[in-house]
């Protein structure tokens, strides 16, 4: 069963039918106060619905008969529709006479209209608010993801932070370590540096011969000696030579013919040795080799570490258009001219004198 009055189909079982459209009406709704709850029998039987009792003429009297007016139950869009004319005081609803003197029906039926009105006013309210009510979900349930969001990242930045003050001290540690390397590998470099000169200065007496072929079982000595006979110098096998022998090779110099190596044991006659062995431009084929024509090379015996930056100083040089590189008593030196000055080279530093 629907109600009318509030749109219910269940609820109070007080109710009212129109004797003319058969609608069904709450007496709650109708008479919230007490006293009108109780209707006579003959006035629920011969009841009037508020829409029927307004869709009636209205008639006008001469006499001081009350004028009836529109049910104020009725008055959903307009609540200010009852009249009185001439001063009445009574008021015709649901075909019964009420007088205006009766306050106490006059609030009823006020009562009764802003109850109805109430009732549909909420249910508008409630078609309204279901929608907010759908939205204010989502936007709860968004609020909800952005705050678990924003302590993730939170989390992940308090993370970030702590990771950044570990690295602040290794980085800390790391700057000691790498001052410490620093310290070390200068101390490094000027032992090597050391080692290398002491090296260097061990080998000025040496002499190192590039060029003469290998034979098996020859007599080293004896090929000095016919080198020293090409020149008019007299160095005494027995007495300035120290030792002559081939020095092994590197891997990578595995395919080459070995160095002979020798040491005098006056160095005032291995640096004149030298200078006038240069001059004669000799070939395998003057000492006695049929099959080798190449020429031989007499050089200081320089130590591995001097050899590499001989290489760098000729590269250096020829990159820069210098004229001379060469070495004297195991110091490397290079001259852009002839009337340019001598620069000294003992290390890889060295190298930036060349511009």
């Amino acid at each position: 069963m629907k109600f009318a009055c509030c749109n219910l189909t269940t609820g109070v079982s007080e109710c009212l039918s129109c004797s003319k459209c058969s609608n069904n009406y709450h007496i709650k709704c109708l008479y919230p106060s007490d006293k009108r709850k109780e209707l006579p029998s003959d006035t629920k039987k011969h009841w009037i619905c508020p829409e029927c009792t307004v869709a009636q003429p209205r008639s006008a009297r001469n006499d001081s008969t009350p004028v009836r007016v529109q049910s104020m139950c009725h008055l959903r869009n307009d609540v200010d529709n009852v009249n009185s004319r001439r001063g009445a005081a009574s008021e015709v609803y649901d075909d019964c006479v009420l007088d205006l003197t009766d306050r106490s029906s006059l609030i009823d039926v006020i009562k009764s209209v802003i109850s109805t009105e109430l009732a549909s006013f909420k249910a508008e309210i409630n078609v309204i608010m279901n929608p907010i009510k759908e939205e204010i979900k989502l936007i709860k349930k968004e609020f909800e993801n952005f705050r678990e969001s924003l302590e993730y990242i939170n989390t992940k930045f308090e993370e970030m932070v702590k990771r950044t003050d570990s690295f602040q001290e290794e980085i800390k540690v790391l700057s000691k370590k790498c001052i410490e390397i620093g310290k070390l590998s200068s101390s490094i470099e000027k032992i090597e540096s050391e080692n290398n000169n002491r090296e260097q200065w061990a080998r000025k007496s040496n002499v190192e011969i590039y060029g003469i072929p290998e034979k098996k079982n020859e007599n080293l000595i004896s090929l000095l000696q016919t080198i020293v006979n090409k020149t008019d110098l007299q160095i005494n096998m027995s007495t300035d030579i120290d030792f002559v022998t081939r020095v092994a090779s590197k891997k990578s110099e595995n395919k080459k013919t070995k160095p002979i190596i020798v040491r005098f044991l006056c160095r005032w006659k291995k640096d004149e040795f030298l200078s006038v062995v240069r001059k004669l431009k000799l070939r395998g084929t003057d000492i006695g080799f049929n099959d080798g024509n190449s020429s031989i090379f007499f050089n200081d015996h320089l130590t591995s570490t001097n050899k590499t930056l001989l290489q760098s100083v000729k590269k250096a040089a020829s990159d820069k258009n210098y004229k001379y590189v060469w070495v004297k008593n195991c110091s490397i030196m290079a001259r852009r001219s002839d009337t340019s000055p001598v620069l000294h080279f003992t290390g890889l530093k060295d190298l930036n004198k060349i511009a």
